[in-house]
């Protein structure tokens, strides 16, 4: 009966409209622009070590490792977000499947591009890619019981602990499960981090059923730094694609000058 009802939910939309509902939230637009912000603050200083600019290859540290998994983090649990925000009140099919050809076709993009300019490092699954396979994977739980998307968040976790595929094939990596991965500029494979798309997915349910998305979206960032990050939250997709180019460029300029 579960299934069935997901199924109808998936399947058809619904023409029951609230006022307050709404697929934009400025807090989180304002949360998107501080991670791309993060994105762009990390790729440079990635760059700069890169071109012996600085003394320390962040891509290389613990630490540098750390703030790449927690910014991934960020935009994977924001995918479960904006999940419940878009197809709560029934599955608006046409904007999904819009915005996930979209994406795969930049993930295919950074690919090629990574491919032709840095071979032995291209960008085979990174955190375009797993965005659009998240954001596939999670959709049912929008409509599913909150017990069985919880489960299924633990599974996430626990599944790479459990389950081993030998090597460090890139046929494999993106699932999360392999025992090392190629050399890659951007790694984001679905385990464990799916977690965090599904608890995303969770919490803006619960705060949907108790009232509080509509207190939420009454907040506008119209002004000021609010206002600034807000619109880069706006746009966060095109500045990921050009950010990196635009970096590279003027750092480039700027070592050739020197």
């Amino acid at each position: 009966m579960a299934t069935a009802r997901v199924v109808r939910e998936m399947t058809t939309t619904t023409t029951r409209v609230p006022s307050t509902r709404t697929s934009r939230i400025a807090a989180v637009d304002v949360l998107r622009g501080v991670a791309i912000i993060a994105v762009i603050a990390y790729h440079l200083t990635w760059d700069l070590g890169s071109l012996d600019l600085i003394g320390t290859d962040i891509s290389h540290t613990a630490t540098g490792r750390g703030i790449a998994h927690a910014i991934a983090g960020t935009f994977l649990t924001l995918v479960g977000v904006s999940l419940v925000l878009a197809h709560r009140d029934g599955f608006r099919a046409r904007s999904f499947w819009r915005r996930e050809i979209e994406i795969i076709g930049y993930a295919a993009l950074v690919t090629l591009a990574t491919y032709v300019t840095f071979p032995s490092e291209f960008v085979s699954f990174g955190i375009l890619h797993s965005i659009a396979v998240s954001s596939v994977l999670a959709l049912p739980f929008v409509w599913a019981s909150k017990t069985t998307a919880i489960g299924a968040a633990g599974l996430a976790v626990l599944l790479p602990r459990m389950v081993t595929i030998p090597g460090d094939s890139r046929w494999w990596s993106w699932t999360g499960l392999t025992e090392g991965a190629q050399p890659t500029m951007d790694n984001a494979p679905v385990l464990p981090m799916f977690a965090l798309t599904l608890a995303g997915l969770v919490v803006t349910r619960m705060l949907h059923e108790q009232g509080r998305l509509e207190v939420l979206s009454r907040w506008r960032a119209e002004r000021g730094a609010g206002g600034a990050l807000s619109f880069l939250g706006r746009h966060t997709l095109a500045i990921y694609l050009l950010h990196q180019p635009i970096l590279l460029g003027v750092l480039h300029a700027y070592d050739w000058l020197r």
